[in-house]
């Protein structure tokens, strides 16, 4: 039953229920396709695209040591939690990474490649973080996302000795 105080909330109620057989006698010619998205490999839902972390040289190589070099990308990476049907939160974390250019186990990681590991570490890390509590606030899951973050880059590059902080 429907209070007379809330006008809007009946209104959705009705326009949803008129919708639905609509929706259910669409076929599938009567949907149009989309291509434009597709083709376009930034836009992700759901994952981090490894063009949020420009790496740039900090230290350079020397080419003496086993190992050497630093590089460092800081990204703004923007987090929806849209686990609840009628209230999504939104934030933004500021990460900063940074990771050998040359690494004695892994060879020389190039600023694509970093990237690259850099991005998939962040998609795993927002995975993770986000499921471990049902609400968040931004100060909290930043702090537990960077931490995360430096865990699975130095997970999926053994030993990589990858630092990570965020604000």
């Amino acid at each position: 039953m429907v209070r007379a105080g809330k006008p809007w909330f009946a209104w959705m109620i009705a326009a949803l229920c008129a919708a639905i057989p609509a929706i259910a006698q669409a076929a599938p010619e009567d949907v149009e396709e989309d291509t434009e998205e597709a083709e376009n490999p930034i836009v992700w839902i759901g994952g981090v695209s490894q063009a949020e972390f420009p790496f740039i040289t900090v230290v350079a190589d020397g080419g003496t040591d086993q190992a050497g070099g630093w590089q460092a990308a800081g990204a703004t990476l923007r987090f929806v939690d849209g686990r609840s049907f009628f209230f999504s939160n939104a934030w933004s974390c500021q990460v900063f990474v940074w990771m050998p250019i040359r690494h004695a186990v892994h060879g020389v990681i190039t600023q694509q490649k970093a990237a690259q590991v850099s991005a998939a570490a962040a998609t795993t890390a927002s995975t993770l973080v986000m499921q471990r509590r049902t609400d968040w606030i931004r100060a909290s899951f930043c702090s537990d996302f960077a931490t995360e973050l430096e865990t699975q880059l130095n997970t999926q590059m053994t030993g990589l000795g990858a630092k990570v902080s965020a604000r």
